[in-house]
């Protein structure tokens, strides 16, 4: 028996992280008649369109040749191969982990969000990247604080006690709220595949709004604790995402994602 269309979003959610893959989905929920599979295909694409662009879910991921999808919030992400990376380095203690040995000890999902992972652990300061040539090493926050004296305590931008620059000019009295970027910014993080962290540069973009009124929202939200921003921590980023980051006294780096806490 085919499944209805609206039982699509309670099966993601019920499949958690493990997603369903897209042979799955079609099996349930356009069945295997050949003489309704196209019409219940077509319907089934609108479906997952519709729930992909209201951030209900996100996908497709590939992987083992199959195209996955997950409700928002579950599946692989960045946060949780940062995660992964990070326990990765823990456990390794005092032996460094050179960058090629922590890629192959992440696996299955995670692995397509390596690099990125790699990075959010770096920018949120849980490992030390160390370097020895053109090689990387990796060392947990507290080893590195325990056995070398590095401080390695994490950029929070709440208990600073400079104060941010003011903008150049002040926007229009009509201020800007945390909820008149949420559907952009959950649009935007649906397209991203899920991430979580998203660039100020597109969400500048999609809001339409001056930067620097963009730009005194985020910081009164990062030092209200509901967002984080966080710095570049790669070469390879485009001279526009730079223009369009935070700059902070006290930071050499510009702030150029963002993310929304509590958003699933």
């Amino acid at each position: 028996m085919v499944a209805k269309l609206d039982d699509l979003l309670p099966a993601l959610i019920s499949a958690g992280d493990s997603g369903l893959g897209i042979g799955k989905i079609r099996e349930k929920f356009a069945g295997k008649s050949k003489a309704k599979t196209k019409e219940r295909s077509g319907e089934l694409d609108a479906k997952l369109g519709e729930l992909g662009r209201s951030g209900a879910i996100w996908g497709p991921l590939k992987h083992g040749g199959t195209q996955y999808y997950f409700a928002s919030g579950r599946g692989p992400s960045i946060e949780k191969a940062s995660a992964v990376i990070t326990a990765l380095v823990q456990r390794a203690g005092v032996k460094l982990l050179s960058k090629a040995g922590l890629e192959k000890k992440v696996v299955g999902m995670n692995k397509r969000f390596c690099a990125d992972g790699l990075k959010h652990a770096i920018s949120g300061q849980k490992i030390v990247e160390l370097s020895c040539g053109s090689s990387k090493y990796y060392l947990h926050r507290d080893v590195a604080e325990d056995y070398f004296g590095f401080a390695t305590a994490p950029p929070d931008i709440s208990e600073r006690k400079e104060t941010p620059p003011a903008p150049p000019s002040p926007p229009s009295p009509s201020s800007l709220a945390l909820e008149d970027i949420l559907p952009a910014y959950r649009r935007l993080k649906a397209e991203s595949g899920g991430f979580s962290a998203v660039k100020i540069y597109v969400l500048l973009q999609a809001l339409d709004v001056p930067k620097e009124t963009l730009h005194r929202l985020l910081i009164e939200e990062a030092k209200a604790g509901r967002v984080t921003i966080h710095p570049s921590t790669s070469v390879n980023v485009s001279s526009e995402v730079v223009e369009a980051g935070i700059r902070l006294p006290g930071y050499a780096e510009p702030f150029i994602t963002v993310t929304v806490k509590g958003e699933p």
